[in-house]
């Protein structure tokens, strides 16, 4: 082809895209067809892509106490770009990351497009934003879907949801929820008019001193700010009525909106999380409207957030919120909330026709998921260790979840309200904060001081009777764990024996599956250990990581120590390990506590002392370890991490080196996927990486998150620094990242 030729290619193409995007004009039934995915195409210089993928937030800045008084900025910026709709252009747009916490990824980032960003006059039928959500936390792509037809066909306000395909510069992200953006088409269409304020509400509620904790997104801010005050003061009086809150809130919209998010399990809503939500003072009532919002977290009986779940809290009904829990103490409120719930069961869920629905779709998104989409990406902490022990769902397996909750959930809820809906008066906690100055785990502890936790851990009997004497339960859970747990991780054995003797289960799980014995044989605490013992406790009992209480007492002291900082336990090294040889004493010759033997603890505690070897980088004990006979292949029975990738990790080049000369395998994996260039080129180790590069190691292997090591290298600064806080390594962040880009250059270059 000569060079005028090529131009005139060039230009043809070039007018086939505007002629296509002009000669059609796109409606919002285009983009949010139930029956079909859409396609997306977006096309952004790859310095901005990376840019706004890798942008985060975090936990302390996220929901730090400021927020309060103003919502937190975001921390995603708009970058230039270009969106193709079913081969509509959009030639010029702005393009940003979304997300809070639980759905950010640097990979399959949630997105928004600005389609008014450059363009004044851009949009579809008045719709200027499109939101595009990764379903990071709902691996059956269902949620939001169903969730959202549901609420509509209720009638109560809500988004329209698609499906979307989605690349970017050519790279298939997979299968995205195209959600509506609450904005000006969804208002019009819901109340006749879109002039009214309009607010989102991101883990906030109407408590005192919060009125400037919602985000004005559109109207007259100043008379809808008077109106949330109003409420708040309303709410916060004693002799309020329902009649009152009538006033200021829409109730019978707001009886359908709250009965529908308990009904569908949407523990992140409103009712559930104070999250998740927006609030429409409509002008031609003068009251506010619910409008539900992020809904990737339903299907579920219980809420996620484990430190609010309580196994008595009825099915049918959630009162997080302070509108729906004050309105749930009246009479009259349970009994209109179960007309709506009642009436949404009778009319619009039918289970034969959701399943259908659920079974059709599956079929069509399927074959558009990417690997990442099929298997859900690893949560921190579950489990009880960071490490992510557990069975991960499938697509399959979270689709197979979906259908038992849709099939199951009308008996559940009649049964439970078969006798009118049942009391619960516990009230909900305001918006959680975390303070922005000082040590956050130090003021959590401060806080306990003057609670039944604080006492237990105290062991101050006097206080733990009284609070017995005034009702308290001794088996009901605080924070995660029972009072006999808390009582044994802090070595209170006095404190332990006087709730034994007033009913506490000796056998009593965290959420994690934990037993007192498990945390008190963990940290070496001698004398409570025999006292559960005595008292029955089970020494075969298994957490959900599968480990006993025996088990606990082989692991390193590294881990130990790191464990017990993050649980806010100050520990002595020499007593923990004076304590756990005296519990094993307690289980050699004659003499043994009921629960059994020690099963296997040489085998283990050669696994796990080797593991500390190679973290410690003790070259002279690995180096007769492995002349003895001992595998260089040795995985840690905690973690499950391979020797050579702790190693790596830690940046001990000669361990490393040492292990590959014993017949480590280079490219062996560890529990989470990651092999030992994972794990080096993580911290930016290159001289490990070298090494390991030399010795054949594969730099396009994927860990459990699909993650390569060259994006890990790679990984955003502040979600690195988080995965380092929650492993308590600290590291010199000026070399970490000069070492990454070194080993970025030489793992691109081995890609080439």
């Amino acid at each position: 082809m000569t060079k005028w030729a090529a131009c005139l290619a060039t230009l043809l193409c070039l007018g086939v895209a505007i002629h296509g995007s002009s000669a059609k004009e796109l409606t919002l039934d285009d983009i949010f067809p139930t029956d079909r995915i859409i396609d997306v195409q977006i096309t952004v210089p790859k310095r901005d892509w990376d840019t706004i993928r890798h942008q985060s937030r975090d936990f302390r800045t996220a929901l730090g106490a400021s927020r309060q008084f103003k919502p937190m900025e975001s921390p995603y910026t708009y970058v230039e770009a270009s969106v193709s709709i079913d081969g509509v252009v959009f030639p010029k747009v702005g393009l940003r990351k979304k997300g809070f916490i639980g759905s950010l990824s640097h990979t399959r980032p949630s997105l928004k497009i600005k389609l008014n960003h450059i363009d004044k006059e851009g949009g579809i039928e008045g719709l200027t934003n499109l939101t595009l959500n990764n379903n990071k936390q709902d691996t059956s792509l269902m949620s939001q879907f169903l969730g959202y037809a549901l609420f509509n066909a209720i009638g109560s306000p809500a988004s329209r949801c698609a499906y979307a395909k989605v690349t970017v510069n050519g790279e298939n992200l997979g299968i995205y929820a195209h959600v509506e953006t609450v904005r000006k088409p969804l208002l019009e269409r819901a109340f006749g008019n879109s002039d009214g304020p309009l607010y989102e509400g991101t883990v906030v509620d109407f408590y005192e001193g919060w009125e400037n904790s919602f985000e004005h997104k559109r109207g007259d801010d100043t008379r809808g700010r008077a109106h949330i005050n109003a409420l708040i003061d309303l709410l916060a009086d004693p002799k309020v009525t329902e009649a009152d809150i009538g006033e200021l809130v829409d109730l019978e919209s707001f009886y359908r909106f709250w009965a529908a998010e308990s009904l569908v399990g949407f523990w992140d809503g409103y009712s559930g999380n104070k999250n998740n939500f927006f609030v429409y003072l409509n002008p031609e009532d003068n009251k506010f409207y619910f409008i539900p919002w992020g809904m990737d977290s339903i299907f579920t009986k219980m809420s996620k957030l484990e430190f609010m779940n309580d196994a008595r809290a009825p099915i049918s009904v959630k009162t997080q919120g302070l509108i729906a829990y004050q309105l749930y103490q009246f009479e009259t409120g349970r009994q209109r909330y179960a007309e709506a719930l009642t009436g949404i069961l009778d009319k619009h869920w039918d289970s034969t026709k959701l399943l259908a629905t659920l079974d059709k779709t599956a079929v069509r998104v399927e074959p558009h998921l990417v690997s990442a989409q099929r298997v859900i990406e690893e949560e921190w902490g579950r489990g009880g260790n960071q490490w992510g022990n557990y069975n991960k769902p499938t697509f399959a397996s979270e689709l197979e979840t979906v259908r038992d909750f849709i099939r199951n959930r009308k008996s559940d809820i009649q049964a439970e309200i078969a006798d009118g809906m049942p009391v619960w008066r516990k009230r909900p906690d305001p918006p959680f904060i975390i303070p922005e100055d000082g040590d956050f785990m130090k003021r959590f502890l401060d806080s306990l001081e003057d609670t039944l936790v604080g006492a237990a851990r105290a062991g101050d009997l006097e206080a733990i009777k009284q609070y017995i004497a005034d009702g308290a339960d001794v088996n009901a859970l605080h924070f995660e764990m029972p009072l006999l747990t808390w009582a044994a991780m802090m070595g209170q054995t006095e404190a332990a024996e006087l709730l034994l003797q007033h009913g506490a289960e000796v056998n009593g799980r965290n959420k994690d599956g934990n037993t007192a014995l498990h945390l008190a044989m963990f940290l070496g605490r001698t004398e409570t250990a025999q006292l559960l013992l005595k008292s029955g406790a089970d020494i075969t009992s298994k957490n959900d990581d599968g480990a006993t209480p025996i088990d606990t007492l082989g692991v390193p002291w590294e881990m130990t120590k790191m464990t017990a900082e993050f649980m806010g336990v100050e520990l002595e090294r020499k007593e923990v390990e004076a304590g756990k040889a005296k519990i094993r004493e307690m289980f050699s010759g004659d003499t043994k506590p009921k629960g059994g033997t020690l099963p296997n603890v040489e085998d283990n505690s050669t696994d796990l002392w080797l593991s500390e070897a190679a973290f410690t980088g003790d070259l002279e004990a690995l180096r007769q370890a492995l002349t003895n006979g001992a595998d260089p292949n040795t995985k840690d029975p905690q973690s499950g991490s391979t020797l050579l990738a702790t190693a790596a990790l830690m940046g001990h080049t000669e361990v490393v080196a040492l292990l590959l000369e014993h017949g480590a395998d280079v490219n062996s994996r560890s529990q989470d996927g990651g092999t030992a260039l994972h794990a080096a080129a993580f911290l930016g180790r290159t001289e490990i990486v070298k090494h390991l590069l030399d010795k054949g190691a594969d730099t396009t292997l994927r860990n459990n998150m699909g993650g390569t090591p060259v994006e890990g290298a790679e990984l955003n600064w502040l979600i690195t620094k988080g995965i380092l806080g929650m492993l308590k390594l600290e590291v010199d962040e000026a070399a970490v990242k000069a070492g990454r880009i070194e080993v970025v250059k030489l793992l691109e270059g081995q890609n080439k």
